[in-house]
């Protein structure tokens, strides 16, 4: 197999993880704004930032040292996060303007996630599934390329440096919310 090959293998690989992320960020959104629950007030508020990074490099850890299809699962878990994250500010504001409105018109709660919501925040789903499917293609490329050459040592390395990223990804969601909380303490 030569190295065109193998590009391509990652680039399809990371497309198909991309796009099942997406379909489940994409569930998981409209089942908060059908249950009236904002994006803001999940969970996934503590897991923002390099957390998603970090999941995504363990994925990869997962596909070199131990079992591709779930190496696979954990980035697709990774690529949701990380759509979610992304798009919560953009599908909140939207939500929090225009929900009334619409929902005065007649529209079932599922018709407005589907035909306004998602509609007018296609960018920020665009933008940051492209982002991620980026992160992911470079990621596989040149991590497979590089284990052939250290296969013990960048393991670990990749290792090490997902369960960091996640961490302390963790702890900076966790103090940016903190902030926020004293901030609206003030006012």
């Amino acid at each position: 197999m030569n190295i065109i090959s193998i590009i391509w293998v990652d680039i399809i690989e990371a497309a198909l993880i991309t796009g099942a992320g997406f379909v489940l960020a994409f569930w998981y959104v409209r089942n908060r704004v059908v249950e009236k629950k904002s994006l803001s007030t999940s969970f996934l508020r503590y897991f923002q930032g390099l957390f998603p990074v970090g999941v995504m490099l363990f994925g990869v850890f997962v596909i070199l040292a131990l079992n591709p299809p779930i190496g696979a699962l954990i980035m697709v878990i990774s690529t949701f996060i990380y759509i979610v994250s992304t798009v919560t500010p953009g599908v909140d504001k939207y939500d929090s303007v225009h929900r009334a409105t619409i929902l005065s018109l007649g529209y079932t709660r599922q018709e407005y996630a589907v035909k306004y919501l998602f509609k007018n925040s296609i960018n920020y789903w665009i933008m940051a599934s492209a982002n991620f499917f980026v992160a992911q293609a470079v990621t596989l490329i040149f991590s497979k390329d590089l284990i052939f050459f250290e296969k013990n040592s960048f393991a670990e390395d990749l290792f090490f440096a997902s369960i960091t990223l996640m961490v302390f990804g963790f702890i900076l969601s966790l103090l940016r919310r903190f902030e926020v909380w004293k901030e609206s303490d003030k006012e």
